[in-house]
């Protein structure tokens, strides 16, 4: 009972000081991936709790093979209940921050107990709270709490964490409940992982880690459960790597067509990054952090960079030290390996982009289960190891909580913490980009002598000069003079129509057009019609558009010519395109539906409406077709 009342007393004090430290952070708005994955999500905008509108927010998401549909719920409960009020969704996301850290505490007891049964009850509660606290208030933890839409990543550790405490507790009691307890890991908690982001598919491997070392280490031998999990998980691996590397595979693959790296590349560079991860929760340096970490070099060999084959033949020496370590410390090397499973998915051979801190949030609870492991030893030691112990455990929690409130206060106004991002990433493109944008849409930045206007455009030229071909930069500039109402420079527009022909076209690149039809529809883009035509045509004529993307590229370039230059003949012609591309787009058989009835041609437009009726339309295109057929 006593233990009870001073558990609950340090969970009480923790969350008191994590919220006290985010407070700053949760007066920010929503930015970068958060548009295209909540607010402009049609199915989040959840409006009553019926079947049919719970299940339009499931299928909603459009990240990941699974779209994700647990945390796409959870963003659409936000809205229910608090429209979309950023401070509302980055609460919820501390609150699920706040419950993974009390699943790492419970979890870091049981491991402690299993692997140093010897230990004092007292010193393990003391060192599982330790890392608890730390991995709450490590800086490296701030992009899932104040980044709404990485709730997809705490949402999953936080089932994946529970379902390892079950199957844990579930084999260390043994009978019908411990089966119970399995089955509700593995048949519940493990599924609500996955679909709230596929890196709970990394749960077998979790599981698989512990029944080898830790499991192991306290039974001296594999039991018949283990030795079927490990054959179980054998033929998975060799049946995934045999899908991964025959021609079936080849979507996978593809996706390096639009990176500026190779898989080889990729992998070379991982090496590097990881290390860098590792040193940003070992030493947190607040200069080091960043939304975006595109300034990273690429490895292009062993040597290229000269610290390529170090880092490998560093990882290459903690899969040794874990081994070693296997039965002397095996908590030791189950940290070592948690970590390197916690990057197996997205740090391997997935074509992502190279780094992100929000892919630490499970991995960092390895490297916290070798501290812990290290500071239990401490404080079973001689006073002077105990009381070095808890001294730089302390200091260690000090430091960190100070590096999360400074990022926190940061990440509490857009303008400060775009500001700050350029600062200390001066070459990051995508850094210096955002931190343009930010200041171009202060009301400083219509007038040309303003230090605002300066300042912007020279986010923008370090942005379009960090990456050769990075073109949303040139779109901000020209964006910038016509908000000025200067003469937009020929040079930059010429750039612009180079890169979107020649350069390699990436996933954000067909929002470059997409922004550019909508500045134009609003009236801030000063570009005449000839120049917007040849933007278009160049994007159409890069080879590495993919017809899916042309189809895009047809509407989009349709709606100009309908919606702002009043070409309904042009509109046409670009929509038949698109439609000649993908005939199934509902979007586009309704907008040519409505070029049909503004043309005059009502009967065939009105025949192609009813077809329509019985589809799946947003409530804002169900409205248009309802309007278009109640017209006369």
């Amino acid at each position: 009972m006593r233990n009870r009342h001073i558990i609950a007393l340090a969970v009480l004090v923790v969350s008191s000081v994590l919220v006290a430290i985010y407070w700053p952070g949760l007066q920010g708005g929503f930015f970068f991936d958060d548009g295209p994955s909540i607010l402009f999500v049609e199915g989040v905008r959840l409006e009553s709790l019926s079947r049919e509108s719970v299940h339009q927010a499931l299928v909603s998401g459009g990240a990941g093979p699974s779209g994700r549909p647990i945390a796409q719920l959870s963003f659409a409960l936000n809205y229910y209940f608090s429209g979309f009020n950023p401070l509302a969704f980055k609460a919820t996301n501390l609150a699920i921050h706040l419950a993974c850290g009390f699943l790492v505490f419970c979890l870091n007891c049981r491991l402690l107990a299993a692997a140093t049964p010897a230990a004092g009850q007292c010193n393990r509660f003391l060192a599982s709270g330790a890392m608890a606290a730390l991995w709450l208030l490590q800086p490296i933890q701030l992009l899932p709490v104040l980044h709404v839409v990485q709730r997809m990543t705490s949402m999953s550790a936080f089932f994946l964490l529970a379902a390892l405490l079950l199957h844990i507790a579930g084999r260390e009691r043994g009978g019908r409940a411990g089966a119970a307890w399995i089955l509700l890991a593995w048949a519940i908690l493990w599924p609500l992982s996955f679909l709230s982001k596929e890196t709970g598919a990394l749960f077998p491997l979790f599981v698989l880690a512990w029944e080898v070392i830790l499991r192991r280490a306290l039974l001296g031998k594999l039991d018949r459960f283990a030795l079927g999990f490990v054959v179980l998980n054998g033929l998975l691996l060799s049946l995934i790597a045999l899908y991964v590397f025959t021609g079936r595979a080849q979507w996978l693959w593809a996706g390096y067509e639009l990176r500026p790296f190779s898989l080889v590349e990729r992998l070379l560079s991982e090496g590097r990054i990881l290390w860098f991860y590792l040193g940003l929760m070992v030493v947190p340096r607040i200069e080091s952090f960043g939304l975006y970490h595109d300034d990273i070099a690429v490895s292009t060999s062993l040597i290229s960079p000269w610290t390529t084959l170090p880092a490998l033949l560093g990882l290459t020496g903690l899969l040794w030290l874990a081994w070693r370590l296997r039965r002397s410390a095996p908590l030791a090397a189950f940290g070592i390996v948690w970590f390197l499973i916690g990057h197996s998915l997205e740090s391997t051979v997935l074509p992502l982009e190279l780094a992100h801190e929000h892919r630490n949030y499970l991995p960092l609870l390895g490297v916290l289960l070798v501290a812990g492991w290290a500071l239990l030893r401490a404080l079973e030691g001689t006073r002077r190891a105990r009381t070095a112990g808890i001294l730089l455990a302390g200091a260690v929690l000090v430091y960190s909580a100070l590096v999360t409130w400074l990022r926190t206060n940061q990440y509490g106004e857009e303008v400060r913490r775009t500001q700050i991002e350029a600062l200390h990433h001066p070459a990051s493109a995508r850094a210096r980009h955002e931190a343009g944008l930010a200041l171009s849409d202060l009301p400083d930045a219509v007038l040309p002598d303003s230090r605002i206007y300066v300042l912007a455009r020279e986010h923008y030229v370090a942005a379009t000069e960090a990456d050769p071909d990075f073109k949303m930069s040139l779109l901000g500039l020209i964006q910038l003079d016509c908000k000025a109402k200067k003469a937009v420079e020929r040079a930059e527009i010429n750039e612009l129509s180079r890169r979107l022909r020649e350069t390699r076209f990436a996933p954000g690149d067909r929002g470059v057009l997409y922004s550019l039809k909508a500045m134009a529809i609003a009236g801030t883009a000063c570009l005449n019609r000839a120049d917007v035509d040849n933007l278009f045509a160049s994007a159409l004529a890069n080879p590495g558009t993919s017809p899916a993307v042309q189809s895009f590229l047809h509407s989009w370039h349709a709606d100009y010519l309908w919606l702002h230059e009043r070409d309904d003949a042009a509109a046409r012609s670009a929509l038949g395109r698109s439609l000649a591309l993908n005939p199934g787009n509902l979007s586009n058989r309704l907008k040519w539906a409505q070029l049909l009835f503004i043309s005059g041609e009502r009967e065939q437009a009105r025949r192609l409406l009813l077809e329509l009726q019985g589809e799946s339309f947003s409530a804002e295109e169900r409205q248009t077709i309802n309007e278009l057929l109640a017209t006369k």
